[in-house]
């Protein structure tokens, strides 16, 4: 009997029981306190917990390219063919809901939306579910806008500005510094800027639409943010500072496709090593899980006792609907993302190799010169 793509996903989620045979009584390292069946199991109800949480029409309509990319990346980079196979499956539902809700460019489309379209489209292209008409009326609408518009700076200035505002809660751009959202307004970290600006360029780059700057222009940037630094009072600055590093991890090695070495991101890997366990310390599964994943891509193992550590934490603190986070947020995007990461933090990778889809941006980052064609 075939199948129909809802009765293939239905059967995979059912089958999220099913682990390997021989799984449940083997240690995840010798003296664990958890076992891979243990470790397999989170990892399944943490995915099925997105894939309830992206079919909430209000939290799919505002996240909904974030989610498509939530998916993808999993069912590429995942070593656990149940994993794969599931992820997929959910993201190609979820892309097909996407491209129905988002059939063309509005008219009236900002640089934000233009962004976010791009990124969307990226992922559901990526999960087979395409519409070829997209990727020039994208083009032709991106050309509108400048740099600033896209990243809130201008990467060909060689620098990230210090004075640029955040946003008010209902996401609307302040002027100044001065209360215009009944209280002190706040000022967005060139860290934080850099982040935004290394996600939104990797998207465009992949899918062909330049949104403001290239990514190599962006990682450019990457050497004149060294050495790192954070204050030990301030866990703001610590946040900013580590999802800027992460970030740089991710655009670079393809969100978990690629091993990097160490030694060519020296400062990257020994902050990532060195601040791990504050992480832990501040009893934030969702960082945590980051700085597993991208240790993990400069080569540490479930061998080295920092991984173990950080995985024991991270399984410690996963809650009975099986997400990972801060439930008292109400935020939906802060548990999906804590429990995405915290996936990414214990999960086996299928590398294909050292190396990077960016050289140019490998080398931006390193602070070599750019070969362009």
């Amino acid at each position: 009997m075939r199948l129909t793509r809802r009765r293939l996903l239905v059967t995979a989620l059912a089958g999220a029981a099913a682990l390997p045979q021989g799984a449940s009584a083997k240690a995840l390292w010798p003296g664990a306190r958890y076992t891979a069946a243990q470790r397999d199991r989170a990892i399944r109800r943490g995915l099925r917990f997105i894939y309830r949480v992206a079919r909430q029409p209000k939290t799919f309509s505002e996240y909904g390219d974030d989610l498509l990319w939530c998916f993808h990346s999993l069912a590429v980079t995942a070593a656990d063919p149940w994993l794969k196979r599931t992820a997929h499956a959910m993201g190609r539902e979820r892309a097909r809901a996407w491209r129905r809700d988002n059939p063309r460019v509005p008219k009236d489309a900002d640089a934000d939306d233009v962004a976010t379209l791009v990124s969307g489209c990226y992922s559901a292209d990526s999960l087979g579910v395409r519409d070829p008409a997209m990727k020039p009326a994208l083009a032709a609408a991106a050309r509108k806008f400048s740099a600033i518009d896209f990243l809130r700076f201008d990467p060909a200035t060689g620098s990230i500005p210090d004075n640029v505002p955040g946003a008010c809660d209902d996401d609307t751009p302040k002027n100044s510094t001065s209360d215009q959202c009944g209280g002190a307004g706040t000022i967005m970290s060139p860290y934080e800027l850099l982040t935004d600006a290394l996600v939104t360029t990797y998207a465009g780059d992949h899918y062909g639409v330049r949104l403001g700057a290239s990514l190599d222009e962006v990682t450019a940037l990457v050497p004149r943010m060294r050495p790192y630094r954070v204050d030990e009072r301030a866990n703001a600055g610590f946040i900013d500072v580590t999802y800027a590093i992460t970030h740089t991890v991710y655009v670079l090695n393809d969100y978990g496709r690629f091993r990097l070495r160490p030694e060519w991101l020296p400062d990257e890997y020994a902050y990532l090593r060195e601040n791990l366990r504050r992480s832990i310390k501040d009893e934030d599964p969702e960082t945590t899980g980051e700085f597993l994943d991208t240790l993990r891509a400069f080569g540490m193992t479930e061998r080295d006792p920092l991984i173990q550590d950080g995985m024991a934490f991270v399984l410690a603190r996963q809650h009975d609907d099986g997400s990972w986070g801060d439930r008292e947020d109400n935020d939906a995007y802060t548990l999906y993302h804590s429990t995405w990461t915290a996936i990414n933090g214990l999960m086996d990778y299928a590398w294909v190799g050292e190396g990077t889809s960016f050289p140019a941006a490998l080398a931006a980052a390193r602070g070599k010169p750019i070969n362009r064609i």
